[in-house]
């Protein structure tokens, strides 16, 4: 590959070759490979924050990145979502540490969710974060632990209030069949019919105004 990127000089770019080249040939992705170069750039340029000879962003740089650039500010949906991307147990490098690294495979499965037009890839993404024991399912536990932070105030009893009525209405629109548990099943049921209450217990994916700010950036076209 030629250089990619006049900001590194001609090594960097051999280096990035070298590095990423044969990881972005095996990528099953839907990006075209211009576009993976692009991502990988950018991955490749948040690793070497990390150090001249690194060769994989941290944990905290993705949370950085969901935070800053798509608005994930919610702590616990934030650090699910990491969790859950930067999973790579087919990464055997041993430079990788798996409870602190983030691999580029990960990074740009992340991307080809968020840009994925597939309602049932979206779904299975999303109820996977709010299941974050994968049990296939949200019991009232989990719901009323994620709806919390959606009211705020000084008066206590009321906010117990309107977070008790809101956990009722989540659990009368989702449990079909009255069992206190919301199935992955009788979610996408309500889902398909209703795609809008998609992220009903917090914010996951970027805004489209977000994605396409991040395609004029890194050139992607998909």
């Amino acid at each position: 590959m030629k250089d990619l990127d006049l900001t590194l000089d001609y090594m960097e770019n051999a280096r990035f070759n070298y590095i990423y080249g044969p990881i972005i040939t095996h990528l099953d992705s839907p990006f075209t490979n211009s576009e993976l170069l692009c991502l990988s750039m950018i991955y490749h340029k948040f690793a070497l924050e990390n150090g001249p000879r690194a060769k994989f962003i941290t944990q905290m740089q993705l949370g950085g990145i969901l935070e800053h650039m798509f608005s994930v500010s919610d702590r616990e949906i934030n650090v699910a979502i990491v969790s859950r991307i930067s999973h790579d147990p087919e990464c055997v490098d041993p430079k990788f540490s798996s409870d602190r690294h983030v691999s580029l495979t990960s990074f740009i499965r992340m991307f080809s969710i968020y840009f994925s037009k597939d309602l049932e890839k979206r779904m299975a993404f999303v109820f996977g974060i709010y299941d974050e024991n994968d049990r296939g399912y949200l019991d009232r536990e989990q719901v009323v632990k994620l709806v919390k932070k959606f009211f705020h105030g000084e008066d206590e009893d009321e906010i117990h209030e309107l977070r008790a009525d809101m956990v009722e209405m989540l659990f009368t629109k989702f449990d079909m069949d009255k069992d206190m548990l919301i199935s992955m099943e009788e979610y996408t049921d309500v889902v398909r019919k209703q795609p809008m209450m998609m992220e009903f217990l917090g914010r996951i994916f970027p805004t489209q105004s977000q994605l396409e700010t991040v395609s004029h950036c890194v050139n992607l076209l998909s």
